[in-house]
């Protein structure tokens, strides 16, 4: 009976032990856990579909692009044998203006006598914006008046280079000059600008013909030197410039308080643009 009673009292003892034990460490883990902080339940944010009308598009990008402007000219006071002074920029929305390299172009008519050609003064006149499908285009005319190539005749007497005496139009026309640039619209920045700017410059040449008959060979190399090295030039310098970030980014600022889009967006961030059918359907993330 004894050690009955014995067996009983250690077991009790035992029990508590035990329960004590498991009691604090239950305490301990729940202050362990009190103190890590509850992490934030995730929202994900609303996001809507907005059918835009290309037209309304293009009417905000022409207003972005209103203000730029392309001026082309390397055509300076004479420095020796050389009239060469590049000026050559693009205006851009905000203001600022990147340059623009144009080139010094010489002809050799043999080896006492060359001609040096220049760009003069060529400047935009106006700029219109349109949607073709998936790509936005921006078209710009040149004004034309004068002579926008000027030739300089450069011959060699006595072993020293000065300008030729003698008098003739040596000057070139450039009729119907225009730029156009392809623009692909996208998500940029929580508003709609372009990426993948691509630049086509197009110009019809009027040589004299005075030239083109004292000259064997001079028209179809001007007409050559036009195609092959002013037209690649101009349309990579205009390409390189549309490209820039601070471009895209007036762009996009300008197009998104546009009174024709801001409507349609409610202050939400787009994130997405497709094209379908006359609507571009963009992609809005609500605020």
């Amino acid at each position: 009976m004894k050690s009955e009673t014995r067996n009983n009292l250690h077991f009790l003892k035992t029990f508590s032990e035990i329960t004590h034990k498991t009691l604090f460490t239950a305490a301990s883990a729940a202050m362990m856990f009190a103190q890590i902080p509850l992490l934030p339940s995730v929202t994900q944010a609303a996001t809507i579909n907005i059918p835009v009308p290309k037209a309304a598009v293009a009417t905000a990008f022409n207003g972005a692009f209103s203000s730029t402007k392309v001026h082309l000219h390397n055509f300076g006071p004479k420095n020796g044998t050389s009239w060469y002074k590049n000026s050559s920029y693009i205006l851009l929305p905000t203001g600022s203006k990147v340059k623009i390299a144009i080139d010094e172009f010489k002809y050799k008519i043999n080896n006492i006598r060359h001609l040096n050609y220049y760009v003069n003064d060529m400047n935009t006149s106006s700029i219109q914006t349109t949607v073709n499908d998936n790509r936005i285009n921006v078209d710009a005319n040149f004004e034309s008046q004068g002579e926008e190539i000027k030739a300089k005749c450069i011959r060699r007497l006595a072993g020293k280079w000065g300008e030729c005496s003698l008098e003739m139009e040596r000057d070139i026309h450039l009729d119907n000059s225009t730029l156009s640039v392809s623009l692909i619209p996208i998500a940029y920045n929580g508003s709609i600008s372009y990426d993948s700017a691509i630049a086509t410059f197009k110009t019809d040449l009027k040589i004299a013909n005075k030239v083109c008959q004292a000259f064997k060979g001079i028209c179809g190399w001007i007409e050559g030197k036009v195609k092959k090295e002013l037209t690649p030039t101009i349309q990579n310098q205009v390409s390189k410039s549309f490209n820039n970030t601070k471009m895209k980014q007036a762009v996009a600022t300008a197009v998104k308080n546009s009174p024709g889009i801001s409507s349609l967006l409610k202050n939400g961030k787009v994130t997405k643009i497709t094209s379908q059918g006359n609507n571009f359907i963009v992609t809005v993330e609500l605020p």
